[in-house]
């Protein structure tokens, strides 16, 4: 779907959506009833409503399958259970527990969020929108799932399986839909729902195992009959599609040099010698992670920053 296009206005200026949002409307009632039945159980940052533990949830989920997240999370939870504790930690301490969940920034910008929080704001996460947006590396979307799954506030969240959710029932894919149409499709619905933590985990569970990205369950849905869509093909360019390599890439490098660094500083000629490492693409994970201030260098030696 074509989440590019520029949204379509009636003379007022208004977005033109009433037949979508009435669509979407009745599937909001379809979609609820078929979570009470079928929503996935076990998820541990389902059931809490601490916003430093959803933080830490998000930012653990985003490229990252659910299933390789849980025992990530609960770790990460029993070392840090609150956020005066995980700011007062170690940089490396932290990183080490990430360890296995991959893009190792994720962890850096949540201990300096951390930090920033027990500092500046006496140890409590803001518990509005505007507020969240305020501290680094929060975006729309973090902002949102705070305000939704934590204080279960109306605030959209849209992530790519509800955005893909909301265009497939509420648009016709030959027409397109823009994210203006998206964010305001969102809002209107988790401002109608009696509980956007309810609303939002039944739009992502429905998601991730009916209205999948390839190979959509359209035959079995009981949407079916509302849905603009009506088996639509899977999307070329959503998050579920077939990801470029990680073996042997500058991810898999830069993995590498952190697992070899949590056990102590090592020299530049000690890490070319990590099985199947390539030279050219070690020095280039190398220099990336010198930029972001994860390692330094000293000489020919190589350490973990603790400082930001």
């Amino acid at each position: 779907m074509n989440c590019r296009e520029a949204p379509r206005r009636s003379a007022r200026g208004d977005i033109m959506i009433s037949t979508p949002i009435r669509r979407l409307s009745r599937a909001q009632k379809m979609i609820l009833s078929w979570y009470s039945i079928n929503g996935r159980q076990g998820l541990p940052w389902r059931t809490t409503r601490d916003p430093y533990r959803v933080l830490v949830s998000e930012l653990m989920l985003q490229q990252t399958q659910v299933s390789r997240v849980i025992p990530k999370y609960a770790a990460f939870i029993a070392d840090f259970p609150t956020i005066q504790s995980l700011a007062d930690a170690e940089r490396t301490a932290v990183l080490r527990r990430w360890q296995g969940l991959g893009y190792n920034n994720r962890a850096v910008r949540l201990h300096a969020l951390a930090k920033l929080v027990r500092d500046e704001y006496g140890g409590r996460i803001p518990r509005d929108y505007e507020g969240l947006r305020k501290l680094p590396g929060i975006g729309p979307y973090t902002a949102g799932a705070i305000m939704g799954f934590a204080y279960d506030s109306p605030a959209p969240c849209v992530d790519v399986n509800i955005q893909r959710v909301i265009a497939r029932i509420g648009w016709d894919a030959k027409r397109g839909v823009s994210h203006d149409e998206i964010a305001e499709a969102a809002l209107r619905l988790v401002t109608a729902s009696r509980s956007p933590h309810e609303w939002h985990s039944a739009l992502m569970d429905f998601g991730s195992t009916v209205c999948t990205a390839k190979n959509p369950g359209c035959a079995s849905c009981g949407l079916r009959g509302i849905c603009a869509s009506k088996g639509a093909r899977g999307d070329e360019n959503d998050a579920s599609a077939p990801q470029s390599r990680f073996s042997g890439s500058v991810r898999w490098h830069r993995g590498q040099v952190l697992r070899a660094l949590l056990q102590g500083p090592k020299t530049v000629q000690e890490l070319q010698s990590i099985k199947s490492a390539d030279k050219e693409l070690l020095q280039e994970a190398i220099a990336a992670m010198e930029r972001e201030r994860l390692i330094k260098l000293r000489g020919m030696r190589v350490i973990l920053r603790n400082d930001g």
